[in-house]
């Protein structure tokens, strides 16, 4: 009833309010409930009131507007100041709404609304003015005088008869008829009272009796009722429900209307009387509704809560200060005469609180945790070496695109199937060999060795199981290393002792004379590879023996065909993860009880989105997905940094090429990988101690990179730290292409703290821990270090030399290694390590310097990956090897000739002349992406990518981050200068230059002049080009090497109009049945036609099979007659936001209301970096509208 008096005396939508100010007033309303768009605003009008002429006008001075971002549409906002215009007794209210109306004033005002937003007394239609005697009658006065008293003398024990809400509103009421009395007082008007007299104020004064509790009036009451809530309210918080403030301000209104209501409350109140005098001396009414009463009560509160705090910490410090501190004492001292670094000058890391188990939290557990992983197929790296297809370029239906990747089979058709008819070898030869390798090996190796590596031979060959060397092998025992990691710090110290010596006695224009890959005869070599056999036949379990196909030696043989390492259907797997981490425990059983359920069709969390046949589960804490996890190393396991003061002297000018010096570095490797003294000293034990069980993760990698091929998994043949390695080789990079554009522009980003706030955010604490568990698992077995061994060696004379370790022989009785052995001991399929070792061959030129680099450092002493001088001199290296392929690129893209190139004598005019030559070679280097007309810009422009990616290992390598949220240092360290000196490049050329020049001087490489002026460097590229196309003319190379700067990664190029898009594929075609789709769906990855509709006459046009061939699982589809997108990975499947919006930033889902659509640009550059970032499954946006299954069409 209250409530409806207050209403009928408020009300001005038909009598007192212009249209504009009920416009006004409707506009609050809304946006006081929650932001809305500018359609529901509309939809949320009066329908005479949604078509005023002056509607976008008050919308915008009462409102702002944000544009749309991400999944958000362009919202409006009510501003600040239009927060006070807030009516609670507007007709249309409903208890939810005008409780959540309540909380967001709350957020906004930092007040209360109910005791703020007092009804005031607004101009009124003149017939309707004798209304407002209704607030001002005896009738009111009684009603709220009973409210109060109820309130005032209710039993604390009994429910009371004036409940807060009851006596609120009375207040309310109260304070609205003394608003009356003052409006209508400060106007003239006599509407509400006859003569001088106004009952509700003559009367405040009136007293009654009030039973047991004697005679009260209104204003005695009220005094009670403040006194109360003054006492009730001493430890009120900040923020909450305070009548205190409500009943002074209306006491205080009392006092200045009516000198007889002063007197009284001078008797009752005196505070309260001289409150008012030193607040209000000018009487100004609207003062009555400011806070002050509010803050100053709210800041006593705050005082009162302080002093208790400051009593509790005084409390805490004395209970302290009373337990015996003699092992607290005897700690500090201890630690006092620790130093402040590690060993290597590294700042320590602080230490974070200990990781605890998300499944069953226990704190005191001693078990080891792992931490939660995402393992990803991916195909960032071709996308974005393609570049994104354009809406009207795109295929059509039936039609290939052609470009100069495409045509490379048929130029090299002849070539290959010479190159596989050289595979074919004869039974004889390779008899030959391995009774020749059985020879050589039985006078080097222990008998022990020997002897398995026969029963590898009689096991993989049975026609030659009677094989017996032909002479007795050494019984003389070798000293041996007792560990690995011994065996690799001996090598790290011969390698830089022999780099030495070669750099000071060898200079290679003066001795013209080829590097050699081997500082020793073949014997050497057969010795790591004999070991390394016998080593793996120790290693195949009987099983997977039992099950391998035996070789058969027939009257020929064909090899399969090289792949290259790495997954076969992607470019690479990406690794990323939320930071939690659990038992491998309690995992399984968790693991386990979700399979349960799955297989028993009961319900569970994420039913909807998992699939527990592949693994999948999502963290127990932030409901992220996950398909593995990553065990975490043991605190005492820290990766090594050897002082850099090891080897030469490092006398180089900073403006000189270290090119040769690398050279002499990987000689000096191959020497020491080769020779005997580290070959007869390695362990003959077959295994290190292993801290951490990589298997889970292993296991999952290996369905990646070799499905429905168990029998890797099984051989023992796979390095585990080779996996890992290349798992975060591919992670690195692609890292480096998500951090190329932000998440709210396609405008690219170059500089470099962009590109490590993105390791940062992302996946830094992951990779630092790959980095680790690689750093200690690759010393932790003999086949690693004898994988790793042969690589070096088979590297260097990709480099180093012109020939290949793995080229056919001209004759099939003389020539060919152990290696042989291996690859015709399983013909079925090639493993893991040939395959290592058939990319380590490979010219350098055939492959990314980035990736190649990597590989290098994976091989070398685990040492050399945190050496600073090491690794500045392999970043030159594969520097020239990157200008090298560009040059090749840029004279093919722009058909120019020596003449046209534009440069005097150096390396790029020897490159042009080569390939003159010997043109066909170059048709496997192409880009997508040339631009400039400038040899040298483009030199610097593509070579970007590559020095970003070296800066970003760099960083990993420098990380002190050991466990996630720890906030650790992530500083680019180790470098003999600051990050100032970088910023010391001009600010007049253009951003993209700006940040080379920064990244050249963070590695100290020269001006590109003497770069390609340098002497050793145009005496070895030649050797370089000359093998690149010797291994041409041999074999067949393995797909395109593209050089591109560094664009961002970007989705189709779509129009700014919907309408241009809709005309243009609305009635497109099938391209396998030629049926006109009826759901069309638009592949953003590379423009095919598909359909989320699944039909068995046209599979491949299906969504979730053209996501697998197009992006190893991952699609991002336009839905064209929905405007929305379609996000698939895999079987998953949700829906995102569309990027077309109208002219208010709102979607038009379905095109329903038929309003013109434009290409929202900051909605699309966040769809697209998510992408780029795989951040599909790892967005909690995505996974709460995902589902597996067939795409709900909603």
């Amino acid at each position: 009833m209250l409530t409806l008096i207050i209403q009928i005396l408020r009300e001005r939508r038909f009598c007192g309010l212009t249209s504009s100010e009920c416009l006004q007033r409707e506009l609050v309303y809304r946006l006081s409930i929650g932001d809305a768009t500018h359609s529901q605003l509309v939809k949320s009008l009066p329908r005479d009131l949604s078509k005023i002429d002056k509607f976008q006008e008050v919308l915008d001075k009462i409102a702002i507007y944000s544009n749309p971002s991400g999944m958000n549409q362009g919202m409006y906002k009510l501003r600040l100041p239009y927060w006070k215009e807030l009516d609670l007794y507007h007709p249309r209210w409903n208890s939810r709404d005008v409780q959540v109306a309540e909380e967001r004033y709350m957020r906004f005002c930092n007040a209360p609304a109910l005791t703020t937003q007092l009804p005031g007394w607004s101009k009124i239609y003149p017939p309707l003015g004798r209304i407002a005697e209704v607030a001002t009658c005896r009738t009111v006065l009684q009603i709220v005088r009973a409210v109060v008293s109820y309130a005032v003398f209710s039993d604390a024990s009994n429910a009371s008869r004036a409940p807060d809400g009851v006596l609120l509103r009375a207040l309310h009421l109260l304070s609205l008829a003394l608003d009356i009395c003052h409006a209508q007082r400060e106007s003239g008007e006599h509407s509400c009272y006859n003569g001088d007299v106004i009952p509700i104020l003559a009367l405040a004064c009136e007293e009654i009796s009030v039973g047991k509790f004697g005679d009260q009036s209104l204003l005695s009451l009220l005094v009670l009722l403040m006194r109360k809530h003054k006492k009730e309210n001493y430890f009120v918080e900040a923020g909450m429900l305070n009548l205190l403030s409500l009943v002074e301000s209306v006491l205080k209104k009392f006092a200045e209307l009516q000198p007889e209501c002063m007197k009284k409350l001078q008797d009752l109140a005196p505070d309260v009387v001289n409150q008012l005098s030193r607040s209000f001396p000018s009487g100004d009414m609207n003062s009555f509704r400011s806070f002050s009463d509010s803050d100053k009560h709210k800041a006593k509160a705050r005082e009162r809560q302080a002093a208790m705090l400051e009593k509790m910490r005084v409390q805490q410090s004395k209970f302290l200060a009373s337990i015996d501190s003699t092992t607290d004492v005897a700690a500090d001292d201890s630690k006092h005469g620790k130093d402040l670094c590690d060993s290597d000058g590294r700042p320590r890391s602080e230490e974070a609180t200990p990781v605890i188990c998300s499944l069953c939290r226990d704190p005191n557990s001693r078990s080891p945790v792992s931490h939660l992983v995402l393992l990803q197929k991916s195909r960032l790296l071709s996308c974005t070496n393609r570049g994104p297809p354009s809406w009207e370029q795109t295929r059509r239906p039936g039609k290939e695109p052609t470009s100069c990747a495409k045509q490379v089979p048929n130029i090299s058709s002849e070539r290959s199937n010479l190159s596989r008819s050289s595979e074919i070898t004869s039974s004889s030869w390779l008899m030959q060999l391995i009774q020749n390798k059985v020879n050589e090996f039985a006078l080097e190796g222990q008998p022990k060795e020997v002897e398995a590596f026969l029963e590898y031979i009689k096991e993989k060959f049975p026609s030659m199981k009677n094989i017996q060397p032909s002479c007795a092998s050494s019984t003389v025992k070798k000293k041996t290393s007792s560990s690995f990691e011994m065996l690799e710090e001996h090598m790290y110290s011969l390698i830089w002792e022999e780099m030495d010596a070669n750099s000071r006695n060898w200079d290679l224009l003066k001795n013209d004379r080829k590097l050699s890959a081997l500082g020793d005869n073949g014997s050497a070599e057969s010795l790591l590879l004999g070991r390394y056999i016998s080593a793996l036949s120790r290693e195949c379990s009987p099983s997977a023996s039992t099950n391998s196909r035996k070789a058969q030696l027939e009257s020929s043989m064909l090899l399969p065909t090289y792949k290259g390492f790495g997954p076969s259907d992607c470019d690479g797997i990406y690794l990323s993860s939320c930071g939690h981490a659990v038992h491998q425990g309690c995992l399984d059983r968790y693991l386990s009880s979700l399979k349960e359920r799955y297989t028993r069709q009961i319900v569970f969390e994420g039913g909807h989105i998992v699939d527990p046949d592949q693994g999948e589960f999502l963290c127990p804490v932030c409901r992220g997905l996950a398909n593995s996890v990553l065990p975490a190393l043991p605190p005492e396991t820290k990766r090594s940094t050897p002082s850099l003061s090891t080897g030469p002297s490092d006398a180089v000018s900073l403006s000189t090429l270290r090119f040769q010096e690398a050279l002499f570095l990987l000689q000096s490797a191959a020497d020491v990988a080769g020779s005997r003294e580290i070959l007869q000293s390695l362990p003959l034990q077959q295994f290190g101690q292993m801290r951490v069980n990589l298997d889970y993760v292993v296991r999952v990698l290996c369905e990646m990179y070799f499905p429905d091929k168990d029998k890797i998994s099984e051989s023992g043949r796979l390095s585990h730290s080779l996996i890992l390695f290349d798992t975060l080789k591919y992670s690195l990079i692609s890292t480096e292409i998500a951090a190329r554009s932000g998440n709210t522009s396609l405008a690219p980003n170059y500089s470099l703290g962009a590109l490590y706030k993105e390791l940062k955010s992302t996946n830094c604490f992951i990779f630092a821990l790959l980095l680790s568990i690689v750093q200690s698992t690759r010393t932790k077995d003999s086949l690693t270090v004898l994988l790793r061994l042969r690589g070096i060696q088979l590297f260097v004379k990709s480099i180093c030399s012109d020939i290949s370790a793995d080229e056919c022989p001209d004759s099939p009785i003389v020539g060919g290694n152990m290696q042989d052995i291996l690859e015709f001991s399983e013909t079925e399929l090639q493993y893991p390590d040939i395959q290592f070792w058939k990319r380590s061959s490979d010219p350098v030129l055939a492959h990314d310097a980035f990736s190649s680099l990597m590989w290098v450092l994976y091989c070398l002493p685990c040492q050399f990956l945190s050496c600073e001088k090491s690794f500045l001199c392999l970043v030159h290296l594969f520097y020239v090897v990157t200008i090298t392929q560009i040059v090749i690129t840029y004279s093919r893209k722009r058909q120019s000739s020596l003449s046209m190139s534009g440069c005097s004598d150096s390396l790029v005019t020897d490159i042009y002349r080569i390939i003159e030559e010997n043109g066909v070679a170059y048709i496997y280097f192409d880009s997508n992406h040339i631009e400039t007309h400038d040899v040298k810009d483009a030199i610097r422009s593509l070579s970007f990518p590559y020095l970003r990616r070296c800066a970003l290992l760099w960083k990993l390598v420098r990380s002190s981050v050991s466990v996630p949220f720890s906030g650790g240092s992530n500083i680019l360290d180790g470098l003999p200068y600051s990050m100032g000196e970088t910023m010391e490049c001009g600010g007049n050329i253009p951003v993209e230059f700006n940040e080379i020049g920064k990244l050249e001087k963070l590695f100290k490489i020269p001006p590109l002049d003497d770069v390609i002026s340098d002497e050793i460097v145009r005496f070895v590229v030649p050797r370089w080009l000359r093998h690149f196309s010797k291994q041409f003319e041999a074999r067949t190379l393995n797909g395109i090497m593209y050089s591109t700067p560094a664009v961002p990664f970007k989705l189709m190029l779509l129009p700014h109009l919907y309408q241009d898009l809709l005309q243009r594929y609305i009635k497109q075609h099938c391209p396998d049945c030629g049926v006109v789709l009826e759901e069309p769906a638009l592949c953003l990855l590379c423009g095919r036609l598909c359909s989320p509709n699944w039909k068995p006459c046209c599979r491949e046009s299906g969504c979730q099979t053209h996501a697998m061939a197009c992006g190893a699982g991952t699609g991002v589809f336009l839905l064209i007659k929905k405007t929305t997108v379609l996000l698939q990975r895999s079987a998953r499947q949700a829906s995102w936001p569309s990027p077309y919006l109208d002219a208010f930033g709102e979607e038009d889902s379905g095109m329903n209301r038929g309003k013109p659509l434009y290409l929202n640009e900051e909605r699309y550059a966040a769809l697209t970096h998510m992408v780029a970032s795989h951040g599909l499954d790892r967005s909690p946006k995505v996974l709460h509208q995902t589902n597996i299954g067939n795409f709900l069409m909603l």
